[in-house]
């Protein structure tokens, strides 16, 4: 992220009301591409002394994944033609955070190798609400069925294609969440170490049929009230 460079204008913090609300991230790249460059040529070189995956956040468009390929492989012929040695075969996957790329994510699996899902920003872009304003932030919770139904798409078009998929942000910890989750085909998560002992325990009690009948149920919900109340009830059943 290139918003910690002392040249990138100052954008404000997620609590002010910001005119430049979404320009962060990749979209920094066009506006500052001598320092994207900088960037994809350290990455790649690193990727030489390890296992290294690259991975592009706040993607909207397919063209801006297209672009971004292109990018890195003009990084990757400079590299070459200057005798620098770097990682040649190294993933490429984007973070799934924008309701526009979820809803496109079939024309986006072809382009990359992984996806990982950001559902905190997910979550407050889908709801067109900010998980830091007091005012709107209840809006912002993993039960909404909107949510629920969009995820599902997600991992299902990401099994169908054999494309890794990950789900990170504070919902990957969720015990109540990651039942529904397991059913819908997931696999991967990214959650903070606290989180770590009790979901992989409620994963050991968890059979996948259950899973899998929690999820069908769950999707064919109405209101968050419904599903928030069922996943508790279901969750306390199983521990």
């Amino acid at each position: 992220d290139l918003c910690g460079d002392k040249h990138v204008p100052y954008l404000g913090t997620r609590k002010e009301a910001n005119p430049f609300m979404g320009f962060r991230s990749i979209r920094l790249s066009s506006a500052h591409p001598e320092f994207f460059q900088a960037q994809l040529r350290a990455i790649l070189r690193a990727a030489r002394y390890g296992k290294v995956s690259l991975m592009f956040p706040m993607i909207s468009m397919l063209e801006e994944v297209q672009r971004i390929k292109k990018t890195v492989h003009r990084t990757r012929l400079a590299l070459r033609r200057a005798g620098i040695p770097f990682g040649e075969d190294m993933p490429i996957g984007i973070m799934i955070e924008v309701p526009a790329a979820a809803m496109c994510i079939e024309e986006m699996l072809e382009e990359v190798d992984f996806v990982s899902i950001g559902s905190n920003d997910l979550v407050q872009y889908l709801m067109a609400a900010d998980r830091d304003n007091p005012s709107v932030a209840h809006l912002c919770e993993p039960f909404v069925p909107a949510l629920l139904r969009l995820l599902a798409r997600i991992i299902q078009a990401c099994n169908e294609r054999n494309k890794p998929v990950t789900l990170c942000g504070e919902m990957a910890g969720w015990p109540r969440c990651f039942v529904p989750l397991l059913g819908m085909g997931l696999r991967r998560w990214s959650m903070s170490a606290a989180s770590v002992p009790s979901i992989k325990e409620l994963a050991r009690r968890t059979p996948l049929a259950v899973a899998e009948e929690v999820a069908r149920r769950v999707l064919a919900m109405k209101t968050t009230g419904e599903i928030r109340g069922y996943l508790t009830r279901k969750v306390e059943e199983i521990w």
